[in-house]
């Protein structure tokens, strides 16, 4: 028993990412499809094409989309247009805050301008280190703060929590890791084995 059991669980180590990868794969694209299948559809009967709606066009009109949408934002007209729209969104009282939160995430999540790019150790004051990100490496527009002191954002383990701590820029020193590499060491206690990158 012992011996089917951790080959029982041996197996789920292996299909359980994999499922779980899978299955948000899949609502990704189901959304997609779900949202613009209508759409397609009547277009097709409005302007009277000879066209078919196949499975999978939905979610790549989604992507077309989006695409374009990224396209756009470099237009000087629409970039004043979502300016005034964000800065509308920030006022309203709950609505600011379920905003500024996805905004944080998906800036996250982002290629471009993550706030998460250098991980550094934090020297903690019984002489641990704890492994975190540099957030802010400046208080210039917060005059309270001591100029030397940095802001470091320290995750935690088993869990999607944390928190910031503001230390002074002689406790950290930066690590040879990548954001997503040094995140995955920390969610999982370390027990993930992160490759350092080459600088």
């Amino acid at each position: 028993m012992h011996t089917l059991g951790k080959l029982f669980f041996r197996g789920l180590a292996a299909i359980l990412p994999i499922a779980l990868t899978g299955y948000l794969i899949y609502v990704a694209v189901a959304a997609g499809e779900t949202m613009l299948r209508g759409v397609l559809v009547w277009l097709f009967q409005e302007l009277k094409l000879e066209w078919h709606y196949w499975p999978g066009m939905g979610f790549a009109v989604s992507i077309v989309l989006v695409t374009a949408a990224g396209l756009l934002t470099y237009s000087f007209l629409l970039r004043t247009v979502y300016r005034v729209i964000t800065a509308l969104f920030q006022r309203i009282p709950v609505v600011k805050s379920v905003y500024g939160m996805l905004v944080d995430v998906v800036q996250l999540l982002s290629a471009e301008d993550r706030p998460f790019h250098k991980v550094v150790l934090v020297q903690m004051q019984n002489g641990a280190e704890q492994l975190g990100f540099l957030t802010r490496e400046d208080f210039a527009d917060l005059p309270g703060f001591d100029p030397e002191r940095v802001a470091v954002y320290l995750p935690m383990s088993y869990q999607l929590g944390g928190f910031t701590v503001i230390v002074p820029r002689s406790r950290i020193r930066e690590v040879p890791m990548r954001a997503e590499e040094a995140l995955r060491f920390c969610v999982t206690a370390g027990v993930s084995r992160a490759v350092p990158k080459n600088v």
